[in-house]
Parts: C-alpha cells; sequence; structure tokens
C-alpha cells in the first residue's frame, strides 16, 4: 500500500451499545510521512447514557457530549467522506482490531452506513500493537517499554509513550492517540527497515495466503502460559526463528 491511514476512536462506552464521539486520523504515504489529517467530533445521540468511567478516560464533559457542531449522523457522515478519500489504504490503530473496528462496524450499521470501509477492498486493515509485538520479538531493545503488576512487558499505548519520550498531556484523545501510533510506527519502521513489509504482510488473509513459507523467514512469537501443576506460575515467552 501506498498510504496508511492511522486512526483512533473514543467512545461514550467500550461496549457494542456506545457510540463514537471522537474519531482521529493521519494519512501518511509509504514512508510514513503526513499528507493528511482528520480530527473531529460529534454529539451523542439522543436518549443514549454514556459511561461515567468512559468519559472520565477521555476527559469528555456533558457540554462536549451535547452541544458539539455536528449530530452523530452527520459525524458519521464526515468520518465516512474522509475515509472514502484516502482510499485505497492502509487502515492501522493501536488495538484497533479489537475496539475501534468493531465500533466503526456497530456505529455505521446503526447509522445506515457500510460498516466494512476500513478493511473490504480496496483497503486493508492491520494493527500496530501486532506490529510491536513483532519488533518486539525480534529486538526487545526496539521500544522501551513499562512492566505490568506481573512483571510483564506492556506495550500499551499511553505507557510506549511516556518511555519513548513523548507528551502525553493529551493522551486518550483520538487524534493525540493516532498520533502517538504514528510516531511509534516510526521507530519501528526506522529500526527494521528489513522486515518492516514483512510485518504488513498480515493485513488480509489473501496476503497471508500467500506467503511462501519456503523462500522466507518465518516468525512466530507465542506466550506460553504454563499450568500451576508444573510448578510454573510465571508468563514465558518463547520465541521461534525458522530460516528455510
Amino acid at each position: 500500500m501506498d498510504k496508511f491511514v492511522i486512526y483512533d476512536t473514543e467512545t461514550t462506552n467500550s461496549t457494542i451499545w456506545g457510540s463514537i464521539i471522537e474519531v482521529g486520523a493521519v494519512v501518511v504515504d509509504k514512508n510514513l510521512n503526513e499528507i493528511g489529517k482528520l480530527n473531529i467530533r460529534g454529539r451523542m445521540p439522543e436518549g443514549e447514557v454514556p459511561s461515567a468511567k468512559a468519559l472520565l478516560v477521555n476527559s469528555t464533559s456533558i457540554d462536549l457530549l451535547t452541544k458539539g457542531n455536528y449530530s452523530h449522523y452527520e459525524f458519521l457522515g464526515a468520518v465516512e467522506n474522509f475515509f472514502s478519500k484516502a482510499a485505497p489504504a492502509l487502515f492501522m490503530g493501536w488495538s484497533n482490531l479489537n475496539f475501534d473496528r468493531r465500533m466503526f462496524h456497530f456505529n455505521f450499521f446503526k447509522g445506515n452506513r457500510y460498516p466494512y470501509i476500513t478493511h473490504s477492498s480496496p483497503n486493508k486493515e492491520h494493527d500496530g500493537l501486532h506490529v510491536a509485538r513483532a519488533a518486539q520479538t525480534i529486538n526487545s531493545e526496539t521500544l522501551k517499554t513499562e512492566l505490568t503488576d506481573a512483571g510483564n512487558e506492556s506495550l500499551a499505548l499511553e505507557g510506549l509513550a511516556r518511555q519513548q519520550g513523548f507528551d502525553t498531556s493529551q493522551q486518550h484523545t483520538a487524534y493525540h492517540d493516532a498520533f502517538t501510533s504514528l510516531k511509534i510506527l516510526r521507530i519501528i519502521k526506522e529500526k527494521h527497515k528489513d522486515n518492516w513489509e514483512k510485518f504488513l504482510t498480515t493485513s488480509t488473509k489473501s496476503d497471508v495466503f500467500s506467503i511462501n513459507i519456503t523462500s522466507r523467514a518465518l516468525f512466530s512469537s507465542i506466550l506460553c502460559f504454563l499450568g500451576i501443576s508444573l510448578g510454573l506460575k510465571k508468563r514465558s515467552r518463547t520465541f521461534f526463528k525458522y530460516v528455510c
């Protein structure tokens, strides 16, 4: 892909019953140089009760929820229009496959819009978190990381931003998180020039099926949770590198 759309959302709830209220996106070329951006917020649909926890996380006031310039329908239309103009592109966020993409599915469907815009042809979709995991597996010094309470490496976006020395004062606002994801991806691309394209190969099912494992190096990271019956309580990581 010659273009990437690095995006993030903020929502009224972390479940399918929530609504997207803010979208930030940065359009970049294949060298990750910025060529466009979107920073937009819309009103919450009438009659919806937001999650207090979600509003605390993304610092959203009642005024922001109810007095924005765009209705929820107009807001989704503006996002759809931006994504359509950016196509064809590879869409990517941070843990977007587990959350943001799913929220677009439900919000666009409810808004009578095409729900699969980020990953149906000619577009592709990947996850910056997956790329970071692959990079860290090959070279654990790619990114400076924090540790979880259990002592494991954390690839949470906010922690990575702190460890890389980025400003986190606007963390959990959509555009800020999208741009932070971009800056981290730039670090990975710079340190893994030979593997960058390989990291992106799993963006579609057809691309995965096209991988010829008899002519490429195949990298696999497996997280093994060892049972208490073995007397081992710590999580271990096994890295297999196979070179044909």
